[in-house]
């Protein structure tokens, strides 16, 4: 393989490419993969993190397209190796999929740990796998593994340092055969063409931005035919190609798609993102380092001679499209020439409908950030509002909370109080009953008592009781009731008192 070789092939096969695998593999259709998409969406809106719902929220088209274009496990050995891993990515494909072994890459230079223990769950779904914690661009990977299926989403348009050299490795992780999926931005999207039109810089480098830290920007802007040059110098058959139109539609930028259709491109080359389905045919990187991405001398020398037909081509569509204008290539500039089968009048008809076009399109453009604006606001407005209302939520939980925890408490009391009060109930009936038995006895005792008093006024008769120790047994047997009763023992103590004294009187 050369470089005139490679870009020939590019220009020759990749209009040709369909836009999904033709294998004997099964997918997920693309109703599927957002059904898939959109429950992992409703379950971070109300139980995830803020950032990764509005990091997926924003990516929902992308994340499905990919997602349909990664193939099913083929046997419970099937493995997958996620680059760049955001977790949920590698937890469809355990999932929904059928991937057994599950393995990503991140980069977290601010950790140390060399591997990540990741655990997500969705609903009551949950998977457990090792990420491994290291920065791509380095030449020796810790992962000597062989993968069947190797994800590699929005990540080469970052790498700072020898982006060939990572997908070197990348073809030596992966199996003879193997599928991977990968995808970059699209640097000749409609976004590009659009802000072309109103004199304004690529989409991507819109703004200023001194920290990068967080999210380097893109350190090289992918086209189709670099991309597909990348793939195929990796050592890669590409399989499918497409690109997704992921913040808008064909329909609503049919404007621009038109104007770039008479410039010879395809509505279906031109959306934000690529993403390519390829497999490995062979061991090792045929083309190292491809003109197209490395070499500004050899790109003049091998690849522009081979780019200019398509040049021509275009120019030619261009031309027999609006014959007025010619596009002569000298020096660098664009000149525009009038035809001079125009008229003065068509020229300035022509040019009063290119400005109002140009007019209307840069007012579309403020209605869209205009728009923007307000949905960011109104999403921050409804961001408040959720944090209240789930406040509040939780208020009125904590507050059912107590009152049903003070009606248990309530009713345990009232069943403490039923059941004290029952016992107090039986408790004096019992009493009540030995009471009744005690002034039973006692009024025996004092009958008897006062029949011994009688007797005693005769003092034969109470010399005679005492010798037969009639009124002692009767008073030591009211003494012996009245120490197991205190009623009777204050009753009858001054029974005895008396008794005595007499006792002693008589004697």
């Amino acid at each position: 393989m050369n470089q005139q070789w490679l870009i020939d092939h590019v220009l020759s096969e990749g209009p040709t490419l369909p836009e999904s695998p033709g294998d004997s593999r099964t997918y997920l259709s693309m109703e599927e993969a957002g059904e898939i998409v959109d429950a992992t969406l409703d379950f971070l809106g109300a139980h995830g993190d803020e950032t990764e719902y509005t990091y997926m929220r924003g990516h929902r088209t992308r994340l499905t397209h990919a997602l349909s274009m990664i193939p099913k496990a083929e046997s419970d050995r099937s493995s997958l190796l996620d680059i760049g891993c955001y977790g949920y990515m590698a937890f469809w494909a355990a999932k929904h999929l059928g991937y057994r072994r599950v393995i990503g890459i991140e980069w977290h230079p601010e950790q140390s740990d060399p591997i990540i223990h990741r655990q997500l769950r969705v609903g009551d779904d949950g998977i457990e796998f090792d990420s491994y914690n290291f920065d791509i661009s380095t030449p020796d990977w810790p992962i000597s593994e062989q993968f069947d299926t190797v994800l590699f989403f929005e990540v080469l348009e970052h790498i700072n340092e020898d982006p060939m050299g990572v997908m070197e490795r990348i073809n030596a992780s992966l199996t003879m055969g193997g599928t991977l999926v990968m995808s970059v931005p699209n640097a000749v999207s409609y976004k590009t063409l659009r802000e072309y039109l109103v004199g304004m810089p690529p989409w991507t480098y819109w703004f200023y931005e001194p920290d990068l830290s967080h999210e380097p920007r893109h350190c090289f802007e992918y086209t189709p035919i670099v991309f597909q040059s990348v793939l195929v110098a990796t050592g890669m058959r590409t399989n499918a190609f497409r690109t997704i139109y992921a913040y808008s539609s064909i329909e609503s930028e049919h404007r621009v798609l038109d104007l770039a259709a008479g410039l010879g491109f395809e509505p279906r080359s031109m959306g934000e993102t690529m993403i390519a389905h390829a497999t490995k045919q062979r061991e090792g990187v045929p083309l190292r380092y491809p003109d197209v991405l490395y070499s500004p001398d050899g790109y003049y020398k091998n690849i522009y001679p081979r780019l200019l037909p398509l040049l021509e081509e275009r120019l030619a569509a261009l031309a027999s499209v609006r014959d007025d204008i010619e596009l002569p290539i000298a020096d660098s500039l664009i000149e525009v020439k009038p035809s001079e089968r125009l008229g003065d009048t068509d020229q300035t008809e022509l040019i009063a409908q290119l400005e109002a076009q140009a007019f209307e399109l840069v007012n579309e453009r403020d209605k869209h950030r205009d728009l923007a604006i307000t949905l960011q606001e109104q999403k921050q407005q409804l961001q408040t509002q959720v944090t209240q209302l789930l406040f509040q939520s939780d208020c009125n939980l904590q507050r059912e909370q107590d009152q049903a925890c003070a009606v248990r408490e309530a009713e345990h009391a009232r069943d403490l109080a039923q059941q004290g009060e029952r016992e107090t109930r039986a408790w004096a009936d019992r009493l009540s009953q030995e009471n009744a038995d005690l002034r039973s006895q006692v009024n025996e005792l004092l009958f008897a008592c006062d029949c011994y008093l009688q007797q005693i006024n005769d003092p034969a008769r109470c010399v005679q009781i005492i010798r037969q120790r009639r009124f002692r047994w009767a008073l030591d047997r009211s003494k012996s009731i009245a120490r197991r009763t205190p009623i009777a023992r204050t009753v009858l103590r001054p029974v005895y008192r008396s008794a005595k004294k007499a006792i002693k009187r008589r004697i």
